[in-house]
Order: C-alpha cells, then structure tokens, then sequence
C-alpha cells in the first residue's frame, strides 16, 4: 500500500481497484468509465483509513471514544481535492473494500452525510464515515455473516444532485423472480426518502424484452428529502403531487436502458440507486444484487426498502423474517426475563393485544401459542418464527400507522382517567376476593388480564408506534441543523413530569427523609427487611412509615419485571425491595465525595439550541415535534404503570387462588403456584389432583435452573453455557471479549456486581459494574451507584441506555449472557463505544487490589 495515493478522483484508472477505493468507490469509477451520467467526485483511499486506525490504536487506543486522527497529509489533500471540485454541496458516503459484492452487500451499514458545504463538515463527514466501521450496526452484521473483522474503507465524496425524483431499480423482479423483469421504486427528492424507507413510493414493474411498462403502483410519496443553502430538509408533498405517478413511461424506459447496461456489463442482477435531475438520469450506485437463489436464510437485507434486496423472492422473504424474527427476539428478551409457567398465560393475552395491531397492518405475526411455548418442566421457550406475509402489507401498514398518527397524545389524561375508572370498579371486586368461589375468581382475573391488555394494545397504537415515527422526524431536525450527534432523545424529559420521573423523584424524596430522621445507620446496617420490622419500635420511625405508605400508595405497583404477571412482585407486596433501592441511593450519596454524581447532569437547552440554528420555516415545526415527543412519552411511561396495576390486582386475585389450593395440601407453599401453568391451576381448583400436583412442582422446582437457561438460549441471551468467563485483556479481544451493543459511550472499570433482581439491589456498592439480565424503571436509583451497565438484553433505546447516558457512564446492552460469564467480583473493563467487556482479572487476583489502590474502582477512566 506504500505506493497508493491519498486521494484518488473516479475519473483516474486506479480507482476502478476496489482494494483501495472500496466497492462503492470501484463501482462508480467504472460507470464513469463505461460513460454513464456519474457525479463527479473523488475517493479517500483505504491507506488513508489504515494509517488513521494505527494512529488511534498506537496513541489514542485507550479512550475508545476518541475520533479517528488524520494520517499526515491528508487534511490539506482533502481540502486541494475539494477546491478542485469547486466547492459544492457534497455527498461524503463510506465505502468498504468488502462492501457491495456478489455475496455480502453491507448496504446501510456504514455512514452517508449529505449535504455537506464547507470544510470543517468535511473533514467531520470523513470521520464519521470511518468510525461507522465499528458502529454497532456494522459490528453485528459482520458478527452475523461471520465476517471476522472491519475491512479497510474508503470514503467517496461527489458533488451533490438535486434531482426532482430519484429512488431505485433492480434490474431482476426480486417479488416474482422472473429474469425478464425489472422493479423501479421512485419518489420526490432526494433518494434517501425511499433508500431509508421514509416514504411509501411509487412502484413500476418493467418487461426488458421488449422495453414496457407491466404495472404501476401509486405510493403515498408524504414527504421529501432536497438539498438547500441550509442542508437536507424534509417538506411536505402536496396533495396533488402525492396522487400523481412521479415517472413517466419514457424515463422508466430510459432507467431500465441504464439498468440493463449495468447488468450486462457486471454479468450479474443489479441494485442501481439513481436520480433524475433537469429531466437527464444521474446514477448514484450499482451494487450485485446479494444473496440470491440458494443463498442464506440469514441473507443481507439491510438495505430499508420495501423491495428488499435480494433477487430471489424466497430469499428476500426469509432475510425479511430473520430481522423480524431478531426484532422478536431482543424485544421479548428485555420485556419478559426468565417467565416462570404461571406468566405464561398473561404473556400470551399481552402479545395477541399486539399482534391484533399487526395483523390489522397486513405483518402477519406467529400467533402467540406458536410465539411462547411452555413444556412439561416448566421451561418456556421463544420460537420467533414468522409466516409469509400478508400479500396487501404495502397498502395495509401505511392505513395502520397513519391512524396512530393522528391520535392526539393530548388526550392521555382523558384516556386514563377512563382506564382508571376500570380499574378502580376491578380493584373493588378484587377487595372482596374471599368471598367469590372459584369460577368467579377466575372469570375476574381473566378481566383483569384482558383489561391491562387493552392498555397494552393502545400503548403500542397510540404512543410507541407514533413516538418512534416523531422520534424519526425529531432526530432528523436536529441532523438539519447540524447537531443530530449532539442530541438524545432523553433530552427532551429531563423537566418533563411523568409517572416514572415521579416515582424516582419519591425515591429520593424518601432517602432524604431516612436522614433527617437519623435512620440511616440502622438501615444500612441491618438491612431492609429487619429495617422495617423495628420501624414501629421509635416515634421517627413510626413517622417513616406513614410516609413510607403513603408513597405506596401512589407508586406501589411498580415492579422488577413489569410484564410478568405473576412472578414480579411490586413494592407494595414487597417493600423490602424499595427499602433496597433507598439504601443504595444512600451509599451512592456518600460515594458522590469521591467524584460520582449522585444524579444525572443539568444538560444544555438542546430545544433552544436547535431552534437558533434552524431556518426561520422549520423552527415551528421543531417546537411542535418536541412536544408531541414530550406528550408521547407521558403517555408511554403511564400505560406501561397502568399495566403494573392491573396486574398488581390480578395477583391479589392468584394469591387468594394459591392460597386456596394450599389448605386443600395441594401446593406444599402458596409461593408454588407460579411452577403451574394457567391451565393447571384451573383443574386444581375444579378437579384436585393431590399428591400428583405436588410431584409436579417438585420436578420444575428442581429443574428451574435448566428452564432459565432454556429461555436465555431461545431469546439469544446465551451462547456457549455459564462455565465460560470473559476473556482476560491479554486475550485477542476481537475473538473472545464480551460483546453487546453500544449504548451508552464511554469506558470503565471497576467490580462486577451480578444483580438479578430487586432482591440484590442492596449488593451493588458504589463504583461497581452493575451485570444484570435487563433492567427497568425500578432499577433506575442504581445508576447513581453503578460506574458502568452490563446486561444480557436490551438495546440503545430501551430502558437501560436511556438512564445510564443520563447518568453519565458507560453501557454495554445485549452482551451474549453477561449474567452467566460474568462472575460476581471480577475487575472488568466496560467500553459503551463499542459495545465490548474485557475482564481485567478474576475475583481474588491480586492485580485486582492492585488495580483498586490505583484508583480503578469508581470507574473513572474518561
């Protein structure tokens, strides 16, 4: 690589090798050199990246969050290269050495930035396209395909189109599989509405021989991307451009001529993004169309267009199902940890409240007995899999989310108010449980089971569906002016009131109150449970309790594991739980002297800051994203406690049915009911089985351990069993380190602390690593304590990461069984950036004290 330049323009003969301008960069250069309409533009060398990644990993390597240095030379190349150029609008675009080849695509996984108009974003730009190699969606794609390691990567820069429609052609039918078809997928704007699936396009299906139109589909084409003096900006589509076909025969005549080009030149099916500038084609990438007939199941789709991207239909469909079926998987990993048999049946009435949703938009998901299944000992498994999809999807989705979102999250009051009212006429009936025979209690706790369902069903329909599509539109607002890296989502609620930010806020409201009393000592000395036993032996303790109970009162049904029914129990059934979190946020107060916040950070007005860099047109529509996002996210936070109520009152109702079957000595311990299944527990109550319902319970109690892992290796959550550690930081790192998702930047180190549940909450000690299978609102006085998160399910947007970037400290979330191969004490290195836990040594080495008398324990190291 010694010889190979810097800078390489399309137009020069080396930059048709794709080892030095990557695939995207090699394929450009040759469209330009076969004489088709490319923008011009010039390519940074894979040498440029190699020498910046030596760089880093010889002078920066320890602050994995540091940018990528520039090799010496380059930044005055780069800015030469781009005065050549003139200067323009341009679109800086990664470009691997691997990427867009017959068998491996990588599309969507590294970095574009358009718009880009002065030097400084250049040179911005260019970094970020580097660091997206190890960017979390590029590391799990190549963990995927088995691919071992990021290949060197170019970056493409070319002078920005601003077309009037723009979008893309597969040269092969990927729906129909025929060889003499073609698909065209087009809309207003900028391509990246219909690349990034911003829009429902229009779609035109071709005959090659002889060239003609076949069909067309109207897309609702809502939105558009254009370049302006101000970068990309999203508008509005008129009405009447939305009901009219943005192409017409002649320029699909004149795509499919450049397409069948481009397929007869590479030999091979071609995925070809394009624009249509002044009325003349522009084309902006051909790419083989990856994983084709007898491809693999798990096949690249990565590319987020409604055609997929393979040209086989079957294998477009099966990698469609594997992210689905992955989204399944993560998602019912975090929400429903370890279920025991008795969660099962209210598991399964939650995920038909959403897949009714589903199904009303043509998504066709498993139906929950296929979803959730339960054997004979107990273990409950998750099979994801998902059925072909509804034919009329297309037509049917856009209907579904275009009622979410109109709903007004205005209403949440109003809402709950009415599911209140519900469950204030449930709870009373509930109260008089011991007066109700059998039947009764059952036909009870199925309404009480189908009415926090109903919640469940317009949580997912009026508030999560609606604030992912805001949080889309928000986030690209913030991109617009320039801050999309600067800005987070949780942001927008540090001042917001809301159930949970309520709930945390009494929390520490009763902390403090431990102290003025001159409690505190005799709860972090005796601990929780002995704690409240003494309350009533002292005039201040007698006065915690009141408000002790009065805050229950209002927050009690909160829960470990919100949506296990019956498993979870809430701090009102087990205050010794809350008792825990209080004494934990009383240790982390005392620890904050030695340089941990006790809380998150005062951040910046992002609002504000945005809105000034915004253009004057836009500004408005900012504020009233925001707000809907604030207004959504009250909604989100009270359906999900209005879920833990409902399900407070259906385990008084399972307690008052335990009970029962254990004076008849049909469970040995009222605590036993939740090894039965729903079923089970409706013939003891009618058809006593005796000492066989015993014998069962035994056998799940003793293979309880094997049903836990059972469901961790159906979720993903495990691979290779508990008896593996994680790897020493002499080991190769990128074979046998702890891997997860990025979640929350930074690195740390200090003590694991395997915590399970909120029985353990008061095991974690201030600066250590808190290990744990997921984690939820509840958990959240924790992160005042912890110097870094590791857990076995989740993602950069659920609970955990939301709270530990608040917090200021590093989060590594669905690392393959962190639980498991974590052990309790070890030292451990947390690295949020890139999603890696290393273990420094194991408990009782003494590298370990070593390390603590050096000041590693609170987690500090930048």
């Amino acid at each position: 690589m010694n010889g190979v330049p810097l800078i390489l323009w399309l137009d020069d003969a080396d930059a048709a090798d794709r080892s030095r301008t990557g695939g995207k960069g090699a394929s450009l250069a040759r469209c330009r050199a076969l004489g088709l309409p490319v923008p011009d533009g010039f390519c940074i060398t894979t040498k440029a990246f190699l020498a910046g990644a030596r760089t880093r990993t010889r002078e920066v390597g320890v602050r994995g969050s540091e940018p990528f240095p520039f090799p010496p030379g380059l930044e005055s190349a780069l800015l030469d290269a781009y005065d050549r150029l003139g200067r323009p609008a341009v679109a800086v675009r990664s470009s691997g050495a691997d990427e867009d080849g017959r068998s491996i695509s990588l599309a969507g996984q590294h970095e574009t930035v358009l718009g880009v108009s002065d030097q400084f974003a250049l040179l911005d730009a260019v970094r970020a396209c580097w660091a997206s190699a190890f960017s979390e969606r590029a590391t799990e794609y190549r963990h995927r395909r088995e691919i071992p390691q990021a290949a060197p990567l170019a970056v493409i820069v070319q002078r920005m189109v601003e077309p009037e429609v723009s979008g893309v052609l597969f040269t092969r039918d990927p729906v129909s599989g025929a060889e003499d078809a073609a698909v065209v997928s087009a809309s207003y704007g900028l391509g990246e509405s219909v690349v990034s699936g911003l829009v429902v396009p229009d779609i035109f299906r071709l005959r090659q021989t002889p060239p003609q139109v076949l069909s067309l589909e109207l897309g609702a084409k809502a939105t558009r991307l254009d370049l302006t003096p101000h970068g990309v900006v999203a508008t509005e589509v008129s009405p009447t451009e939305r009901e009219r076909l943005c192409l017409n025969e002649d320029q699909l005549l004149r795509l499919l001529e450049v397409g069948m080009r481009l397929e007869e030149y590479y030999g091979c099916a071609q995925d070809v993004e394009w624009a249509l500038c002044d009325g003349d084609v522009v084309l902006l990438q051909s790419r083989p169309v990856t994983a084709g007939v007898g491809g693999s199941d798990r096949a690249d789709s990565t590319r987020r267009t409604d055609l997929g991207d393979d040209a086989s239909p079957h294998a477009a469909a099966r990698s469609m199902r594997a992210r689905a079926e992955d989204l399944i998987r993560a998602d019912v990993a975090e929400h429903l940890p370890c279920p025991y048999p008795l969660d099962l049946g209210a598991a399964r009435r939650l995920v038909e409240a959403v897949t009714a949703l589903l199904s009303r938009a043509g998504l066709n998901p498993p139906a929950p007995q296929a979803l959730l299944r339960g054997d004979a000992d107990g273990a409950i498994r998750l099979h994801p899999a998902l059925p072909s999809q509804h034919p009329g999807w297309l037509t049917r989705l856009p209907a579904v989310v275009a009622r979410s979102i109109r709903h007004d999250p205005a209403l949440w009051p109003q809402e709950e108010a009415a599911m209140r009212r519900r469950l204030d006429r449930l709870t009373r009936r509930v109260d008089r449980r011991a007066e109700a025979d059998s039947a009764a209690l059952l036909r009870l706790l199925d309404e009480v089971i189908d009415a926090a369902a109903h919640v469940l069903h317009d949580r997912y329909r009026h508030y999560l569906l609606p604030l992912a599509l805001n949080r889309a539109a928000t986030m690209g607002l913030a991109a617009t002016a320039g801050l999309g890296r600067g800005v987070r989502e949780e942001d927008f609620y540090r001042d917001l009131s809301y159930v949970t930010a309520a709930a945390n806020a009494g929390t520490a409201r009763l902390a403090e109150r431990v102290c003025a009393l001159g409690l505190e000592r005799t709860l972090l000395a005796d601990g929780p449970e002995p704690f409240l036993d003494e309350l009533a032996a002292t005039p201040a303790g007698h006065r915690f309790h009141a408000e002790l109970h009065q805050f229950l009162d209002e927050y009690g049904a909160r829960a470990g594991s919100p949506y296990l029914a019956f498993s979870a129990r809430s701090w009102r059934e087990r205050p010794e739980d809350l008792m825990g979190i209080i004494a934990a946020q009383l240790r982390g107060a005392a620890a904050a002297p030695r340089g941990r916040a006790q809380g998150p950070s005062s951040p910046r007005d992002v609002v504000q800051e945005v809105a000034a860099r915004l253009p004057a047109p836009l500004r408005r529509r900012w504020y009233r994203s925001v707000a809907r996002q604030r207004a959504l996210h009250v909604g989100r936070e009270g359906t999900l406690y209005l879920i833990e109520e409902f399900f407070l009152q259906a385990r008084r109702i399972m307690d008052e049915i335990a009970d029962r079957l254990a004076v008849r000595g049909l469970l040995e311990s009222a605590e036993d009911v939740v090894l039965l299944y729903d079923a089970e527990v409706r013939r003891a109550l009618s058809h006593p089985a005796g000492a066989e319902l015993t014998r069962l319970v035994d056998r799940r109690r003793d293979a309880r351990a094997q049903a836990e892992e059972a469901w961790r290796r159906s979720c993903g959550t495990v691979s290779g069993g508990s008896d593996r550690g994680v790897s020493d930081q002499g080991g190769p790192a990128g074979e046998s380190a702890l891997r997860g998702l990025p979640s929350a930047a930074g690195r740390a180190r200090g003590r694991a602390r395997v915590i399970l549940g909120p029985r353990d909450f008061g095991r974690l000690s201030a600066g250590e690593v808190l290990v744990c299978p997921f984690t939820d609102p509840s958990w959240t006085p924790l992160f005042s304590l912890a110097a870094g998160v590791v857990a076995d399910a989740g993602g950069p947007l659920s609970h955990a990461a939301i709270v530990a970037r608040e917090y200021g400290i590093p989060a590594v979330l669905g690392a393959d069984g962190a639980t498991a191969r974590i052990r309790d004490g070890d030292l451990i290195e947390v690295d949020g950036s890139v999603g890696v836990v290393m273990r420094i040594s194991a408990m009782g080495d003494p590298s370990v004290m070593a390390a603590e008398s050096m000041g590693d324990d609170n987690g500090d190291l930048g």
